[in-house]
């Protein structure tokens, strides 16, 4: 690990579109011995940084993947995803959605937890790991961590003005799930506990493991 942080222009771009870091906590060195050699160093250089914490009033988070492993075995217990790869949660927002990192490809999926789709991208090559992790922060925006409700609505702001900002084991939820066939409507959400509320939608139906070309005939029918 580096003894002095150099901010790159992918995470200070991150921070002139999130803001500052909120409701941190410090990352142990136990911790960062735990993941050294299985997450890109440039992502543990975040975390001594930054240590894990929220942005925007909770929309975004940089999380310990400790607090997921139970969480993520759920999810991809039922799914067909190769067991030759060893995933960390390291990053999700507020509505649910969990970003992966795989120790040996990278940024290859993104939980929709809402949907209960598992969304698989090419992934990353092993020798460009931390170049790739600074372009995934530079590469976010707010409006990608958005839900918006049946009128195209953005639901975050009037969420956060209802039920006041996340803290870091908070979510927000569709209630009933949308999985289940509930309305993406700002009175079907609720605040609630992320790991209790992630463990039971993982019960819900049957996880899809959709590619690009799958998501595109899901939602357009191409």
């Amino acid at each position: 690990m580096t003894a002095t942080f150099r901010l790159d222009e992918d995470f200070e771009y991150f921070l002139e579109k999130f803001g500052e870091p909120t409701n941190q906590t410090q990352c142990s060195m136990e911790t960062l011995k735990k993941y050294q050699g299985k997450l890109p160093s440039r992502l543990l250089e975040y975390w001594q940084e930054y240590g894990f914490c929220g942005f925007s009033d909770g929309l975004f988070w940089i999380v310990n993947p400790k607090d997921y492993e139970a969480i993520l075995d759920e999810w991809l217990a039922p799914t067909d995803i190769p067991v030759n790869d060893t995933y960390h949660v390291f990053a999700r927002n507020a509505f649910g959605d969990l970003f992966l990192w795989g120790e040996q490809t990278g940024y290859k999926y993104k939980i929709a937890t809402s949907k209960g789709w598992i969304l698989e991208r090419e992934g990353d090559p092993l020798s460009e790991h931390n170049i790739r992790i600074e372009w995934f922060f530079g590469g976010q925006d707010i409006d990608l961590h958005e839900k918006k409700d049946e009128d195209a609505n953005p639901l975050f702001e009037q969420c956060v003005k209802q039920f006041g900002a996340l803290k870091a084991d908070e979510m927000f939820s569709f209630v009933p799930s949308l999985i289940t066939g509930g309305d993406a409507t700002l009175e079907n959400v609720n605040k609630v506990d992320i790991f209790v509320h992630l463990s039971l939608l993982a019960q819900f139906g049957e996880i899809e493991v959709l590619d690009k070309n799958a998501l595109r005939k899901k939602a357009f029918g191409l």
